[in-house]
């Protein structure tokens, strides 16, 4: 079971299942089951492409006759290809799923993209030969043209296999000044994987994990000391 996440990042459905916003996708995260799909703002594509689909069948029903016959001949060419593809996007956005890790299957896995739309196995990596999960950071470091460091940062979660693979599981790109928030969702992410996996999380060069009280928001010096009943939540911070 997943527990102990930080609530500042994590929001609870009503389903009592948790969730993580990343970039242009979320993460669901469950007692057993851990799903990266996209957010809920992506079946708008899908919805515009059946309603032009629909404006266009009823014109070609209604007006046929009056209509030449090459225009005729390109709307059904239009709809030959848009009803399948905002079909198959729509089912995605709404069941589909990048990424699963699944407690009762024992594995993670990576389902199919674009014409895929998150349906269909691409990769499959069992719990047992995952070596452990890792979050990298890129933007942190002066580039080749400037003294300074990039405006933005790029948090990402990713799976190293025993073999040595690397799987991307998440991005999370932030602006600098919130890269503490970046860390934040991706390390809720990782540390929810890692808990349901039992593999190890590692964090990059120069960061470190701190205990916040909830109730003062202040760095917790020694958790075993706490009053009883006063929870913490796991922050990422820059050393």
């Amino acid at each position: 079971m997943v527990t102990n996440l930080p609530g500042h990042v994590v929001d609870e459905r009503r389903d009592g299942k948790k969730t993580v916003l990343l970039h242009r996708s979320m993460a669901v995260i469950g007692d057993d089951r851990i799903e990266i799909k996209s957010a809920r703002s992506t079946i708008v594509l899908p919805l515009l492409g059946l309603l032009v689909s629909l404006a266009v069948g009823w014109l070609m029903v209604d007006r046929g006759p009056a209509l030449p016959f090459w225009l005729l001949v390109a709307f059904l060419l239009l709809l030959i290809v848009l009803v399948p593809v905002s079909v198959m996007a729509l089912v995605g956005a709404l069941v589909g799923a990048d990424v699963v890790v699944d407690a009762r299957k024992g594995s993670a896995t990576w389902q199919q993209g674009y014409l895929g739309m998150g349906i269909g196995t691409k990769e499959l990596v069992p719990f047992a030969k995952i070596d452990h999960l890792e979050i990298c950071i890129e933007g942190d470091q002066p580039d080749r043209w400037h003294d300074l460091p990039d405006d933005l940062r790029q948090f990402s979660l990713v799976l190293v296999k025993a073999s040595g693979r690397r799987l991307t599981i998440c991005n999370v790109p932030v602006p600098a000044y919130g890269q503490e928030d970046g860390m934040d969702r991706t390390l809720a992410v990782g540390q929810a994987i890692a808990q349901l996996t039992g593999a190890r999380l590692e964090l990059p060069a120069g960061w470190e994990l701190v205990e916040i009280d909830v109730e003062t928001g202040k760095p917790v010096a020694n958790s075993a000391g706490r009053r009883a009943g006063q929870r913490g939540k796991r922050h990422g911070k820059r050393r």
